[in-house]
């Protein structure tokens, strides 16, 4: 039975054009799993690249870096701010004014230094983050390297409850990792844009979970089989039919008990993961749908936001939790 997503979520939301729009940078490829985020940021001119014509995702974001975004995300005044008060941040700095604002504003901690090339941390972003955008924790969430008392958690919670982060799949949130420009600008388009936050795909019958993007829940939709010998699969596609007047296919995931699996031997399948006794594996889409119709067809806003969910639900697969 195929089955919206819409149908099965409350609230759903509609992705913008942004999210259809290219990326601008040489090393943010169409399949980047922090494109979408990343040129929404940079259409509304929050975010630059290098002169180089990179934007160096996997850098780490600098302190001085994150001020400059979160400056211009808050869309704040940078004139007449009093001094941020750090030694080793010159009037003569880029980043001086946004400094200076995002000081003012108190979203950041004060100090004698602020080491402006040092690495921002997730715990000092989150703190940015939710200080500027007002947000509180209802439900406290908690990791379990976060103690209830530490100075970040209500911070950390707060992106959490806002759906800004899932930490990580061991139930830890690293507060002292780095953060990555990609990670950064992908934590800045959630706050921003509901479209980029993150919602949980349920399928508790079939024993899984995915943590899939809001806007694809009008974007795809999924199919449940259950076949004579045991085997469980969901098989997604992607729900727009303008051009090619199908829905594309995009991916599966096929839960196929022990005593099966010869069965299956030379199937094109990848395991993700075993559980109990199933294994879990995933089935990609072999080629690409737009490209016989007429190779222009690769071209239109349709086909590469076919291929960015392909790409961002491949991503969710094979990060799969099991729930029972």
């Amino acid at each position: 039975m195929k089955v919206f997503f819409s149908m099965i979520i409350a609230c759903c939301l509609f992705f913008t054009s942004a999210i259809a729009a290219s990326a601008a940078f040489r090393d943010v490829g169409d399949t980047y799993w922090a494109r979408d985020e990343i040129t929404y940021l940079t259409d509304k001119k929050i975010i630059n690249g290098f002169i180089d014509g990179s934007f160096r995702p996997q850098a780490p974001v600098t302190r001085i870096q994150a001020m400059i975004m979160m400056a211009n995300a808050l869309n704040l005044d940078l004139s007449n701010r009093p001094a941020p008060g750090f030694k080793d941040v010159s009037v003569m700095n880029s980043g001086y004014k946004h400094a200076a604002a995002i000081m003012d504003e108190g979203l950041f901690p004060k100090s004698t230094y602020l080491n402006p090339n040092e690495p921002m941390t997730r715990q000092l972003a989150a703190r940015m983050i939710a200080s500027a955008f007002k947000l509180r924790a209802a439900n406290n969430t908690s990791f379990k390297d976060v103690p209830s008392d530490y100075w970040a958690k209500p911070y950390i919670s707060a992106l959490a409850d806002h759906n800004i982060t899932i930490g990580y799949p061991d139930g830890t949130f690293r507060p002292y990792t780095t953060l990555t420009r990609a990670q950064f600008s992908v934590f800045l388009a959630k706050v921003l844009n509901e479209d980029f936050k993150t919602f949980t795909f349920n399928h508790s019958s079939f024993n899984y979970q995915l943590e899939l993007t809001n806007y694809m829940k009008t974007e795809m939709m999924f199919e449940d089989e259950i076949g004579e010998d045991g085997v469980r699969s969901t098989h997604f596609y992607y729900n727009n039919t303008k051009h090619l007047g199908y829905k594309p296919y995009l991916a599966s995931v096929y839960i196929i008990p022990t005593s099966k699996l010869g069965y299956y031997e030379g199937a094109p399948f990848d395991l993700i993961k075993k559980h109990n006794h199933y294994y879990y594996y995933y089935q990609s889409v072999g080629e690409h749908p737009y490209m016989h119709p007429n190779p222009n067809l690769l071209k239109t806003n349709e086909a590469k936001m076919f291929e960015s969910i392909q790409y961002r639900l491949t991503n969710a697969l094979y990060n799969l939790k099991t729930i029972k």
